[in-house]
């Protein structure tokens, strides 16, 4: 049955080609205006690219310095620390009591031998 059927159907020729629509007729674009040449551009990108290394170099610079500055805040505070230790070892008063005693003479004071004068005006 299949083949009756072809052969009822009637047979095509090859095939026409299509007809293309004509092209639309294009606007003229303006001529376009040359504003700057390539090195122009060039320099344009050098200069940007120039500060961007300028910035780079100058946040490095920084950094360096701030390093810098926390190694020797770190040395300060070491050194503050030692002499807090030797001020406090040299205010014991056992230790003051031994130098005044022995370089400079001096003896504690009898609360007995004390006495004041007064100093202000006589009608006091």
């Amino acid at each position: 049955m299949g083949q009756a059927a072809a052969a009822d159907r009637p047979r095509r020729g090859p095939a026409k080609p299509r007809p293309q629509p004509k092209p639309k007729a294009r606007a003229k674009k303006a001529p376009r205006v040359r504003v700057a040449g390539g090195a122009v551009w060039i320099g344009i990108v050098a200069v940007l690219l120039s500060g961007v290394v300028a910035l780079n170099v100058a946040v490095l610079q920084l950094n360096v310095k701030l390093e810098d500055l926390g190694t020797e805040r770190t040395r300060l505070r070491a050194e503050n620390a030692d002499l807090a230790s030797e001020i406090a070892s040299k205010a014991q008063a056992g230790r003051i009591h031994t130098l005044a005693r022995g370089q400079l003479g001096l003896e504690v004071a009898d609360a007995g031998r004390t006495t004041y004068l007064n100093v202000g005006p006589s009608g006091e």
